[in-house]
């Protein structure tokens, strides 16, 4: 199906809508010279506004701005205010640890779920740390990525309850995959045996400020030399 002339006025039904008949990233990358990351989720998100609405927004997102300049947007007003101060001081602890997100929020192709994603500062391999996860619906994760959980059992096994139950939780336990799972973490926290999914361990639900300092100590734990930054 060819696609049909674009024009500013225009309605956007959606990046599937029609067959997707009509070149909107076409359109805004003649009008702005850029390409627009994660084209399909953009312009799902833009459902409903003008072209020309959608292209003011766009080059006002595509200016960079911090996390907590990012959070303000109308867009991620369903987040909640206790849920963006906790974003935000997380940002700032692991900032100050070396690493960053970009100020980038990244969305899924339908827009249900928005990823904040960490990766080493100022390097070409980003290697990821920690992730937030935030739902459509305002809930919030935070995700820590962790090896050889065994040599640090003595101290999951003394700590907060809101910390311990991230690896002993009764969800994501490897079994129909077994053998075949390379990537399985096995460890032995209270005395019972843990076989999770690489995909299940080290989430945590509703993160709050309070135990910021909680998830900070945890990731000093398993990252003893990853010290701040001094004059951070």
């Amino acid at each position: 199906m060819s696609k049909k002339v674009v024009t500013e006025d225009m309605v956007i039904k959606g990046w599937k809508t029609a067959g997707n008949e009509y070149d909107y990233l076409g359109f805004f990358r003649h009008a702005t010279g850029m390409d627009i990351p994660d084209g399909a989720s953009w312009i799902n998100s833009q459902v409903g506004k003008t072209v020309k609405e959608s292209l003011a927004s766009y080059l006002d997102t595509a200016q960079y701005k911090n996390l907590e300049q990012r959070l303000a947007e109308e867009r991620y007003s369903f987040i909640s205010e206790q849920d963006k101060a906790f974003i935000v001081a997380f940002d700032k602890q692991f900032e100050a640890l070396g690493y960053d997100c970009g100020g980038t929020i990244g969305g899924d192709g339908n827009m249900e779920k928005f990823t904040i994603k960490y990766g080493k500062t100022s390097v070409k391999s980003r290697p990821c740390p920690a992730r937030i996860h935030i739902t459509r619906n305002g809930e919030v994760m935070l995700r820590m990525y962790f090896m050889n959980i065994n040599k640090h059992k003595q101290y999951i096994e003394n700590a907060p309850s809101h910390i311990k139950e991230a690896f002993t939780i009764d969800w994501g336990d490897c079994k129909s995959c077994m053998p075949h799972c390379k990537s399985m973490k096995i460890y032995t926290i209270g005395e019972q045996l843990y076989n999770k999914c690489c995909h299940s361990t080290a989430f945590f639900n509703n993160p709050s400020v309070e135990r910021l300092e909680d998830y900070m100590a945890l990731y000093s734990e398993f990252n003893p030399r990853n010290k701040p930054k001094s004059g951070k």
